[in-house]
């Protein structure tokens, strides 16, 4: 029961991330927004994999704590080339 609600939740997190890339007029909002709700999502859903799997438990926590890992810092090597790049706020260039 609670392993479907988590897996529910993380699954509509990752749609509204989706909406909000979709929806985000400049490249640094579309990178919080996906990457914020992404990583939560994600988060969430094997969180509720670990509740109905618990034989599985160990592989689920390593790819937790990878994808805790990694994901922010995509996040902030896409923003930092973007800034490289010379990419502002709003979409202009220089």
């Amino acid at each position: 029961m609670i392993s479907n609600i988590l897996f529910y939740l993380g699954m509509i997190l990752i749609i509204i991330g989706t909406y909000g890339m979709i929806r985000m007029k400049d490249f640094y909002s579309r990178i919080q927004a996906v990457g914020i709700s992404d990583t939560v999502g994600i988060f969430t859903i094997l969180i509720s994999l670990m509740i109905k799997n618990p034989e599985h438990i160990s592989k689920l926590i390593i790819i937790s704590i990878l994808l805790l890992i990694t994901s922010p810092v995509i996040s902030h090597l896409l923003a930092y080339g973007a800034s490289k790049s010379d990419i502002k706020v709003r979409g202009n260039k220089k």
